[in-house]
This record gives structure tokens, sequence and C-alpha cells, in this order.
């Protein structure tokens, strides 16, 4: 059963198992919504008086047994129907004759997708926030539990300045923090109710389309009807920048991670149960699975430009090319939350290694200090305390004093404190 299906019309079956295309697959993480949005459609029409009283109450409680059934997993699109809302809709008919029939009245298949994926959208972006949030917070525990253990401060991957591991960690949570913002925009375009501009272009039925947007937490109504197929490709697009900004900061940060357990750096240990060893060299233990999140994050970098690369220069009104879009941000999303929740997991056991300053290889790290010192006991210019300074370089005169990292302790407290605060902010 296709909405669209015309009778006396067979469609090709190749062009028809290409159209359809893996709707029946990505579809069921739709239905939840699209029977929430046809319980708002159908109580409206009985408001309205286009069905009576007691039809919307009909369709209502079906609709209600058939969201029970999305809950326990039981809910299937059958063989031979292209999507769930024609599921959807053959359910409401088996049950109630000609009364199932009558939820398709002022709105198109094309505002009933899309309502269904604004409401999902909308849902999950606030889950998908959530979940970030949780991670700052485990960043910036990590950070506490790790104060006053100094690492060496990178440029070039060369030893510049001390820091700290509690600094390092911060620098992230305060990124990831500021790629939340991100998903900001795309909370506004999912609190926009396209429900009842049918094709695009309204309905001649006198529905009342502020009482779906009241029904369903919407913010507003779209205006325009055609606005609403403007949506299609906007907000997928908006959910890759928002997920494409936080993969961003995280796959620098599982670089981090792969970089400072090497051999090379060793400012990092994983524990023995986190890493993964060699089929050939017993002592290999090797970053599995921050190497696969690097991999993964970046991927998800390129998500935007694959949404753009389906939508670019279309014109306006509804096209076939949206269906496309679900192939290609659900398993993004599903893989972005899974990094996510592998994060949480593993972050909390990376252990920082102390004692880096002391090797040989960082001797002069405390350069810019030392330069600060002369300046404070001499009265030197910032310049000539340089030159000074350089030419101890030389005789490898420069050590760290212990007062030369005091300073560091400010810097921890003052970032733990205002990014705790900001992260607060946010739950308030």
């Amino acid at each position: 059963m296709k909405l669209w299906e015309k009778a006396g019309t067979q469609l090709d079956p190749i062009v028809e198992r290409f159209t359809i295309g893996r709707d029946p697959q990505f579809d069921i993480a739709l239905a939840r919504y699209d029977v929430l949005a046809s319980i708002a459609h159908a109580r409206m029409l009985g408001e309205c008086g286009i069905i009576t009283s007691d039809e919307a109450a009909l369709l209502v409680a079906e609709l209600e047994r058939i969201a029970e059934r999305i809950e326990r997993g039981e809910f299937r699109i059958a063989d031979g129907i292209e999507d769930v809302h024609s599921q959807l809709e053959a359910e409401l008919t088996a049950a109630l004759g000609s009364i199932g029939e009558k939820i398709h009245t002022a709105r198109s298949r094309n505002d009933q997708v899309l309502t269904a994926l604004v409401l999902y959208v909308r849902d999950r972006m606030r889950r998908t926030i959530e979940q970030s949030e949780r991670l700052v917070r485990t960043m910036l525990e990590w950070a506490q539990s790790h104060r006053h253990v100094p690492m060496p401060g990178m440029t070039h991957l060369q030893a510049a300045m001390p820091t700290t591991f509690a600094l390092w960690m911060a620098s992230f949570a305060e990124s990831l923090l500021e790629d939340i913002a991100f998903a900001e925009p795309v909370l506004h375009l999912a609190g926009k109710n396209p429900l009842g501009t049918a094709a695009g272009y309204g309905s001649s039925f006198p529905i009342f389309r502020h009482r779906t947007t009241e029904l369903l937490g919407f913010d507003e109504t779209v205006a325009s009807p055609a606005a609403a197929q403007l949506l299609r490709g906007k907000i997928e697009r908006a959910v890759a920048i928002a997920l494409s900004a936080q993969a961003a900061t995280l796959g620098r940060f599982a670089m981090d991670v792969v970089l400072y357990v090497s051999t090379g750096f060793r400012f990092l240990r994983l524990p023995p149960w986190l890493s993964t060893g060699s089929s050939i060299m017993p002592h290999k233990q090797n970053p599995d699975v921050f190497e696969l999140l690097r991999g993964r994050f970046n991927r998800l970098q390129l998500l935007p430009s694959d949404i753009a690369a389906v939508t670019m220069n279309l014109p306006s009104g509804y096209h076939r090319d949206y269906q496309l879009l679900k192939e290609l941000l659900l398993p993004a999303w599903d893989d972005f939350d899974e990094c996510i929740g592998v994060l949480l997991h593993v972050l909390p056991h990376i252990e920082p290694v102390d004692g880096l300053l002391e090797r040989q290889e960082y001797s002069a790290i405390g350069s810019v200090e030392r330069i600060h010192r002369r300046m404070r006991s001499t009265g030197e210019s910032f310049r000539a305390a340089y030159r000074a300074v350089a030419t101890e370089i030389g005789t490898g005169a420069v050590s760290i004093a212990p007062d030369d990292l005091a300073y560091l302790d400010r810097l921890e407290s003052d970032a733990l404190a205002l990014l705790g605060e900001r992260l607060d902010n946010r739950n308030r």
C-alpha cells in the first residue's frame, strides 16, 4: 500500500523498489512521532467539526494502542508497505474501516513526514545535548581529580610551556560546551509546526493549525505553507552541523590521547583492559578504542557536506531527493551517540603520568617563567631578560624552581570554577 497509489495503475516493480529505498528500515525510528502527530491531527479535526467527535475519539484510541505497541517494540512495517506513514493508515483502516481513512483529511504525506521528522529531531537533539553535557561534567570531574599534575604544553609538537593535565582536559570541556551551542538553531527549527501545510500549499479545509501547535508543544506555527518544505534539508543540515562541531573537538581529543599514550610521549597511561594486543608482538598495548573514536569523529565531520550535496540547488517545494537524507542522518546520529557513550565509559580511566617535567628533554620548558623572574628581580625589560635567558639555555643553566609553577594552581582554580558555573547555568 502507498498513500499516493492511484486506482488502475500498477507501478513498475523495479521502480517501486528503487523509490521505496531503505524507508522501511529507517522509518521505525519515526513511528512514535508519526503517531503523536496523528493524534494531535485527529483531535484538531474533531474540534473543527471536519470529522465527528466520536470519530476523533475512535482514531485517538486506536492511535494510542499503536503507540503502546511501538513502546513495547512490537510495531513493524509489513512487507509490501513502503513506509511508516502507509503502515499507520493501513492499521487504522483495518481497525476502524472508513473512519481510519479520515486521518489523512487536510494533510499530505509531505507535512505528515516533515512533522514526524521535526518531532523526532527535537526529542533526539535534547537527549544528545544531555549526553554531551554529561561528557563535559565527566571531563571536569577528571580534571578536578588530577589537579596539580604538571605536563608539557606543546606548540608545533615541541615543548613550549608548563601546563597541567587538569587544564588540558578543561580545554576540551570548554570547547565542547561551545560546540553544544550549535544545537540551539536545531531546537529553534524543530520548534516550528509544519502540520496542516499539506503539500506545501495549504488546504481548503478550515483547520486550526494553531491547535496542533499547542497539542504537540511547538513554539510556533510555520507561517507560509511553502516555507514548511523549505525546512526539508535545512533541519537535517543543522543537525549535521551541530554533530560535526562536537565531532571536531572530540576527534582532536582522541588524537591527543593516542599521541600521549605513545612511546614517544608517555604522558598518559591506559589500563590494560582498555588497550588491545598484537597477534605477533606480546608487549603491545594499542589504544584501538581511541583510534576508532578518532576515525569515527573525523568521518562525522563530513556529514554537513554529504547532506548539502543532496539538497544544493533544489528548487522550492517537495522533492523525493529528501528521502535520501534519512539514510545519511540517522545512522550518523546513532554513530555519534555511540561514540559519546564509549567516551563516557573510558574517559574516567585515563591516567596521567607524573614527573614529566623532570625529564631531560623538558629541561628548558621553564624559560618563560625564568624571564619573568629576572624581570621582577632585576627590573630588566622583557627583551633584555629574553636575551639573557636564551644565553642561559645555551649553557644548560635554566631550571624550574618550585615557585615557578604556583601560577598554574590559580589557572586551574579559575578554569574549573568558571566551567562548572557555565555548565550549571545550562541546566537551570
